[in-house]
């Protein structure tokens, strides 16, 4: 066997391996820190050059998912989320009711912008919003990464893997929301339906008198206008001939500054509130993926599973793959891994990818990065949800979503 081929495949394993277990000798190891050690390895080792290295780098989707984040984080400083709990406290008449709320917020909110971001603002505010109504947390969290997940499948630049799968397969915004808008309005009706079913016993709370948010009436104003514009914008992207990037990263340029006009600590929270290291992972990934498919690897690791031997996969093969493998290793791994293995023109399998690959991430708690936010920013507020616990609702909503996701692709395509 080539011994290129051999020492990728090594590094390939032990990226992932880092990935997916997270933690070595009691050392917390976070998934950025692991793809940067298996682009550091691909290129001290020989199998990428520095130039192959930055060249595999896709400046398209690093660039929309900073413009993204940049976006969000400065609404936040401009009152914005304070708005949103403001108007959840107001569809508190009853728990089933204030649930429903949530769910679609979070979905909204996570289909207009990055869902990872939507989660991190809203975590705390859900959490505060439940102990003024006497409410137990859990479920409406449980509601909130759910729903974020699956909001997020709407459009392509809900979430990271949808803004890679986007640029790589080059399908536009409208075409990307007129097939996926439809698949998860149904997914959000259906979750909500389960989750109330199965929380029926936690599901109350008592009303309490809504307190007015502390807001920046001009910057709010100016904030919420740049955001209509972003998705007018987006919308628009294939007819004025603008890329996703461009126009996200404008947006969140444009955000930033005007946070940036309400002082230096404006702007520093704005700064602080972007994840860096989901850019840093994603360019640890991309170069230790340019030497899986340079060595010849992801050649290998197609033909041992059923479809992609053979040619393409179905959409039933895809869907089934995509959702086990986002449950071993995450979601946005699994899909830069699978999508080496989809020709660029395939519209159906790209599509199936977005789909299954987000929905899957409902499943478990570390199955989607908006899960492990959420449980991590509740953690800090002394609300836990149980590992265990919660497989009780990630099982049957991730099937039921699933088995939604198979029909309306097999449908539409």
């Amino acid at each position: 066997m080539d011994a290129r081929l051999v020492v990728a495949g090594a590094v390939f394993v032990l990226t992932y391996a880092l990935i997916s277990v997270r933690r070595v000798r009691g050392v917390n190891i976070r998934m950025p820190y692991a793809t940067a050690i298996g682009a550091v390895l691909m290129v001290l080792l020989g199998i990428v050059s520095p130039g192959e290295a930055a060249g595999a780098v896709d400046t398209g989707t690093i660039l929309l998912l900073l413009g993204m984040m940049l976006l969000t984080a400065s609404l936040e400083t401009s009152g914005f989320f304070g708005i949103l709990v403001s108007m959840l406290m107001h569809g508190a008449r009853d728990g089933r009711r204030l649930l429903a709320v949530m769910m679609c917020a979070s979905a909204l909110m996570s289909a207009l912008m990055l869902n990872d971001a939507v989660v991190l603002l809203m975590t705390p505010a859900a959490i505060g919003c439940c102990r003024r109504l006497k409410a137990d947390p859990v479920p409406f969290l449980v509601g909130l990464f759910v729903s974020a997940n699956i909001g997020s499948a709407a459009t392509a630049v809900g979430n990271p893997q949808n803004a890679y799968i986007a640029s790589v397969a080059g399908i536009g915004f409208a075409e990307f929301s007129m097939y996926m808008t439809p698949l998860a309005l149904m997914c959000l009706i259906v979750s909500y339906l389960i989750l109330a079913r199965l929380f029926r016993g936690r599901l109350w709370l008592m009303p309490a008198a809504v307190e007015r948010p502390e807001t920046d009436p001009a910057r709010l104003k100016a904030m919420c206008t740049l955001l209509a514009a972003t998705v007018a914008a987006f919308a628009l992207s294939d007819a004025i001939g603008v890329e996703l990037w461009a126009i996200g990263l404008c947006a969140g340029i444009a955000a930033f500054l005007i946070a940036a006009t309400g002082g230096a600590h404006n702007a520093g929270r704005a700064a602080l509130r972007v994840d860096w290291g989901v850019l840093v992972f994603f360019i640890g990934l991309f170069v230790v993926m340019e030497g899986a498919v340079s060595s010849g690897l992801v050649d290998i690791i197609a033909g041992q599973f059923p479809g992609f031997s053979e040619g393409d996969p179905s959409i039933g093969e895809l869907t089934v793959f995509t959702a086990v493998l986002s449950n071993l290793i995450s979601n946005v791994p699994a899909v830069v891994l699978i999508g080496e293995m989809i020709p660029a023109g395939s519209t159906a399998l790209w599509m199936t990818l977005a789909a299954s690959s987000t929905l899957a991430g409902n499943m478990t708690l570390i199955g989607a990065a908006a899960n492990v936010i959420v449980e991590e920013e509740a953690e800090k507020e002394g609300v836990s949800i149980r590992f265990f616990g919660y497989l009780k609702a990630g099982i049957p909503v991730c099937l039921a979503t699933l088995v939604l996701t198979w029909a309306w692709c097999s449908l539409v395509f």
